[in-house]
């Protein structure tokens, strides 16, 4: 059936009956010219009428079924339109299926939070009104949105929110390619025009733990620094690149006649959560540099997992007004110290669509000096069509992309001022909280056959590591991290095998009420060169059920 179109015959040519009664028909999917019209109000009531019941209080990954294959074979792009009624029911529902209901609490799995209400109504509102934030004609005052967005950010990290300046991404990879973009331009100048002719004899490098984000890899392969020129440096037991590895690295190249074009720091890495020392990094670098009196690297770090753990610097702990227990209170501490060492980056990548726990995607780049966003301009020759058209913010000018939606600085500008730090000091505070519980539990119910990697990282993550009967745990993990021999890297693998297959059963004996843990083939390397894998849960839906973990874990080894 047909709804009612907003439209009318008049607003159409009256040459051709048989091309306006089509137009009349599928005119229906536009908005009218103002409003919303009542096509898409009654839409979005069948639309969420079916969400809601899509939305059961279910884990509904329990049996996962791709039907990848047979669907490509089998559907095809009708030569009549559907009704609204069918696309929402065959399209957007059924490929919406077996997504893990993340705000059930069934998929602490990763850094996938439930994104909040505020966010979501952000999200909705942007796809309705569509703006685009590469220049004011096109966004509006969603270009404020984003400059306000990015100061609170900005503020929330350590940097000066007067001086700091950025942009909404793609995603953290985008924001750690573009911040290596950055660094090349910035320590070869002209990189943007000339290319590899910019390097002359002088080979770039970057520079970063061996736990370090693969996009690194991606950006020297992409940029033409080239993989090779991408050098890992070991990390200690507590997830820290090593200050001593690094600065022997870099004295290492610098003496090969190489250039340092980026040191790549972690604040929060992936699956341990661990941060780098940021400012003895930097240090290490003023030292270094004015020994061999040579320009400094940009200093990047990537801080997607932990930079709304600056929310706590200024709670009170003394005070503690939200009542959290005294672990609780302790990580926070450390987390200050940790985070306070933010400010010393040139440039972050946060991504608010973790921790802020907003919809995907809301990832931004965050440069200390917003000066430093003129070495990304393009010249105005460039974009002939924007700069013509454009009023005062043309953000298009030093962007990568020119195609950028402005829901990613709305939804967390949403969520900033529906929780205020309050909000989120609760939200992240009891997900931390739980995280020690969580920690706790593993060593009580699993003895000396389970071994907690990051005990001593404050943080929503969880990484654990089981061993077999008649293996003590903490005596293992110690051989696999320090061990240099074969038959320790020998070692190392047959558990890190005892361990896949452990995950491989739980996946097997998933049922609905099941939690989806995750897992991971690196947390940490050993000094032999393998890498050490790992279970994980991370903690930011506060309806997580501790109980149901430690109990699927049970399950699991019981097999």
């Amino acid at each position: 059936m047909i709804p009612q179109t907003d439209c009318s015959q008049d607003d159409f040519s009256q040459e051709n009956q048989s091309l306006n009664n089509l137009l009349l028909t599928y005119s229906q999917y536009l908005l009218p010219k103002a409003g919303l019209g009542n096509n898409f109000l009654e839409a979005i009531e069948q639309l969420f009428t079916g969400l809601k019941s899509l939305r059961s209080d279910t884990n509904l990954t329990a049996i996962i079924t791709p039907e990848i294959k047979s669907e490509l074979c089998h559907n095809q792009i009708p030569t009549k339109g559907w009704s609204i009624e069918e696309v929402i029911q065959h399209i957007i529902l059924k490929y919406l299926g077996n997504v893990p209901n993340y705000s059930g609490g069934y998929a602490p799995l990763n850094i996938v939070p439930p994104s909040l209400t505020p966010a979501i109504l952000a999200k909705i509102a942007c796809a309705i009104i569509n703006p685009n934030l590469a220049n004011e004609t096109y966004a509006g005052k969603t270009i404020e949105a984003e400059q306000l967005a990015i100061s609170h950010i900005a503020e929330i990290v350590g940097f000066d929110p007067k001086l700091a300046g950025g942009y909404f991404t793609s995603g953290g990879a985008a924001s750690n390619y573009w911040a290596v973009r950055f660094a090349l331009e910035k320590m070869f100048p002209g990189f943007g025009k000339k290319g590899f002719k910019a390097f002359f004899d002088k080979e770039p490098v970057i520079i970063q733990s061996v736990l370090g984000h693969y996009t690194n890899i991606n950006a020297a392969r992409l940029l033409g620094i080239g993989t090779e020129n991408v050098i890992s440096v070991p990390v200690t037991p507590n997830f820290q690149i090593s200050l001593e590895a690094l600065q022997s690295q870099m004295e290492e190249v610098i003496q090969q006649g190489k250039q340092i074009v980026c040191l790549y720091l972690v604040a929060g890495y992936t699956d341990s959560f661990g941060v780098d020392d940021i400012k003895s990094v930097s240090e290490i670098c003023e030292t270094v540099c004015q020994k061999y009196h040579i320009p400094k690297p940009h200093l990047h770090v990537d801080a997607v997992v932990g930079w709304i753990y600056g929310i706590f610097t200024n709670y009170q702990i003394a005070n503690n007004p939200l009542g959290f227990n005294l672990d609780t209170l302790n990580s926070i501490q450390k987390l200050n110290n940790l985070y306070s060492n933010l400010c010393y980056a040139d440039s972050i990548t946060v991504a608010p669509h973790k921790h802020g726990l907003t919809s995907y995607i809301s990832s931004a780049l965050i440069f200390k000096n917003k000066q430093d966003l003129l070495l990304l301009q393009k010249d105005q020759e460039e974009t002939p069509y924007f700069t013509g058209d454009s009023f005062s913010s043309f953000p298009g000018a030093y962007t990568p992309e020119s195609s950028r939606p402005g829901d990613g600085p709305l939804m967390i500008l949403a969520n900033l001022y529906a929780l205020g730090y309050e909000g989120y000091q609760a939200m992240i505070g009891y997900a931390i909280q739980q995280s020690n519980i969580l920690k706790s539990k593993l060593q009580s119910s699993f003895n000396s056959s389970v071994e907690v990697l990051n005990q001593n990282i404050p943080g929503t993550s969880t990484v654990w590591r089981f061993y077999p009967t008649g293996i003590e745990a903490q005596a293992a993990y110690k051989r696999e991290l320090f061990g240099t021999s074969e038959a320790d890297r020998i070692f190392t693998q047959k558990m890190n095998d005892y361990n896949y297959n452990l995950f491989g059963k739980s996946k097997v004996i998933r049922s609905d009420k099941t939690p989806i843990l995750g897992y991971s083939n690196q947390v940490i390397v050993g000094q032999s060169g393998t890498p050490i894998s790992g279970w994980k849960c991370i903690l930011i839906n506060p309806f997580v059920d501790i109980a149901s973990v430690i109990d699927h874990l049970i399950e699991i080894l019981n097999q």
